[in-house]
Order: C-alpha cells, then structure tokens, then sequence
C-alpha cells in the first residue's frame, strides 16, 4: 500500500531575508523513484525557479530507475530509465 502526502505550497523568497519583496520565488517539487514494477521506492525534494529546472534536475536522477516529477498534485513529467536500452 501507498502512502502519499500532499504538502502545503511552500513559496520561498530565496536570497531575501524573511521573504521581502524582490526575492526569486521558489517551488517546491518531488521526485518518486520508480523500480522496475512500477513502484514508488524512493522521494526527493527538489526546490525550484520552474518546471524547466525542476525537469533537468529530475532527468539527472534518472539513472538505474524511472522517475516521475510531482508539483503538489500536480504530474509535471515522467522518465524511464535512462540506462535501459529500449
């Protein structure tokens, strides 16, 4: 059985004390690493700019296992293995 938690939207102000105003906002992502069954073994946290790094960074764990990369509730990308020959 699957345990999943949603977190609340975590906005930082990265660079700025106490989140002033001028700051770069930051999202929070996840990223599930998939065995070979097609289950979930495994969880980081990622704290982003956008989806654009947040898929680079995720792309990057993709080595030995699939990954799929979660805002929220929200399924941003999924990538298999990038060691499998097809």
């Amino acid at each position: 059985m699957l345990t999943c938690f949603t977190y609340p939207p975590t906005i930082s102000s990265f660079g700025q004390p106490s989140g002033l105003a001028g700051g770069t906002f930051m999202a929070e992502y996840r990223v599930y690493l998939v065995d070979s069954d097609d289950h979930f073994f495994d969880t980081v946290h990622l704290t982003c700019t956008d989806d654009a790094e947040a898929i680079v960074q995720a792309l990057a764990l993709a080595i030995g296992h699939g990954v799929e990369l979660w805002q929220l509730d929200r399924k941003v990308a999924v990538f298999p293995d990038q060691n499998k020959t097809p």
